[in-house]
């Protein structure tokens, strides 16, 4: 049987937000891609989907730190 996880928001956005990671991180250079493993368990999506769209038009360079978004 497989190990379930506990995610912290509707799974709708927990799956959007997985694929903007995936969009964005094939913008970004090797060395800055975004590590979706450290913020699928936050809970404030709102904000962290706010700062991904931030990196992808270039107003942010980073993600805060993963307790930022709960």
């Amino acid at each position: 049987m497989e190990k379930s996880i506990k995610i912290n928001m509707p799974f709708a956005q927990w799956c959007k937000l997985q694929e903007e990671f995936e969009r964005i991180n094939k913008l970004l250079p090797e060395n800055q891609r975004l590590d979706f493993e450290k913020y699928k368990f936050c809970s404030n999506w709102g904000r962290l989907s706010f700062d991904l769209h931030g990196i992808e038009i270039g107003a942010f360079k980073k993600l805060r730190e993963p307790e930022f978004y709960n």
